[in-house]
């Protein structure tokens, strides 16, 4: 008799055991689960992120294959702002040379009045009777033997001509006259027209002879990179303590992701024909510095060159020979005798005056004969202030514009939401969205 209710009692109590058992082991597989789902694909985006990041160093750190682009690689024929584009440094120089071309092609003469200034205060001359750059004049007059050319007008003439006369033109004129004229040491600064044409010339440049921007990665590499360390912040404040290494591995994987990620856009290296032209730039450097002249037209060939590179040898055998022969360059007007002293010190004046505080990216990387880096960015900030091609706010060198302390823009490469980071506004990489 005691048997029946042991069992009848058996089927219920393996309905207790598997049911109190079950329970359990299903919340303690799904929890593990959940635990475990966060973190991995934390550590999926960041690794994504890297991967962006490394192919693209490593690609970058590779010379690249000589192409076939259509790019003008002969630096006579691409101009002096591309090759001082391709050459570094010597960017913030294209203008004083473009100035030396114009005056050499007899468009724009140079005013000398620094004796005038020494009559009246004699005490203005100082330091081997420089002078002041208030005592010299671009100008742009019919009274000077000029070249005969019909788009060198009022509307027609060449639009860095406007810009370098603009601060000289009266009442916000835009029209250039013959006689126009302009202090040096007003052309540069909240000079608005020459900002515009320096940035669409290196924008021109950069889309010639640099490498192609690229945005998608650059994208892919900021959304890993962010996804990476927010879930991976999430993933530290589970309770699973395997998930917290996971968690770690992908916060410092995705930050350094994203380090690498802001500083890639002011290394964009030269693309195969932006490392020809340069190596021949370089060449007509060396030719340039030890070229033997003796007569002004053949070193009027050389002296915008000798601008550009900042060759002042050049510059003191031209005027050497200018006051040999005592005659002065057809575009150089002086209140005093023409002198050797006098000429090349009225010329690094110009030179001084004109260059323009673009700076170069690259560290010391630019610094390798044979770096693909070292090349200006377009609108770059200098860091976390102003510019002179920065798109923020008026600077004393900028126009206004964007934002950001590199490019400007909004967002990843130009959006707004979650983006509003690396490419653009707020913090950031290096203005909006782009091709390449």
């Amino acid at each position: 008799m005691w048997r029946t209710p042991i069992v009848s009692a058996f089927p219920q109590l393996v309905v207790d055991l598997t049911g109190a058992g079950a329970d359990p082991l299903a919340a303690s597989a799904s929890t593990g689960l959940s635990t475990a789902v966060l973190p991995i694909i934390a550590l999926a985006a960041s690794l994504i992120a890297a991967v962006c990041v490394g192919t693209l160093i490593v690609a970058w750190l590779r010379r690249p294959e000589p192409g076939s682009a259509l790019a003008v690689v002969d630096p006579e024929v691409a101009g002096l702002l591309p090759v001082g584009f391709v050459s570094g440094t010597a960017s913030s120089r294209w203008l004083p040379a473009t100035v030396m071309q114009l005056a050499v092609n007899g468009v724009i003469a140079i005013h000398d009045r620094r004796d005038i200034r020494a009559q009246r205060d004699p005490a203005d001359l100082r330091d081997g009777d420089v002078g002041s750059a208030e005592d010299l004049h671009l100008v742009f007059d019919g009274e000077y033997p000029l070249a005969a050319r019909a788009d060198v007008d009022s509307e027609g003439a060449d639009g860095t001509v406007n810009a370098l006369l603009s601060p000289g033109l009266s009442s916000g004129s835009r029209r250039l006259e013959r006689g126009a004229s302009v202090d040096v040491d007003r052309v540069v600064q909240n000079n608005g027209q020459l900002l515009a044409v320096t940035r669409d010339g290196f924008r021109d440049a950069a889309d010639w002879y640099r490498e192609r921007r690229p945005a998608a990665r650059f994208r892919a590499a900021t959304f890993g990179g962010g996804v990476g360390i927010v879930l991976g912040f999430v993933s530290l404040g589970l309770p699973d303590d395997p998930s917290k290494s996971i968690a770690w591995s992908a916060i410092v994987i995705g930050a350094v992701a994203l380090g690498f990620r802001m500083l890639l856009p002011r290394l964009i290296p030269l693309n195969a024909a932006g490392l020809e032209l340069r190596d021949r730039a370089n060449r007509r450097r060396e030719s340039v510095a030890n070229a033997d002249f003796s007569t002004l037209a053949a070193g009027e060939q050389l002296l915008p060159w000798a601008v550009l590179f900042d060759e002042a040898s050049v510059i003191h055998r031209f005027a050497e020979v200018a006051a040999k022969t005592g005659t002065a360059p057809a575009w150089y007007r002086s209140t005093a005798p023409i002198s050797a002293e006098r000429l090349a010190s009225c010329l690094a004046i110009v030179a001084r005056e004109l260059a323009q505080p673009i700076r170069v990216g690259g560290g010391l990387l630019q610094r390798r004969d044979d770096s693909r880096f070292g090349v200006p960015l377009l609108f770059d900030h200098g860091g976390w202030g102003g510019g002179y091609l920065a798109g923020g706010g008026a600077t004393a060198f900028g126009d206004g514009g964007g934002g950001g302390f590199v490019d400007g823009g909004g967002g990843f490469d130009g959006g707004g939401g979650f983006s509003g980071g690396f490419d653009g506004g707020g913090f950031g990489g290096d203005g909006g969205g782009g091709g390449g």
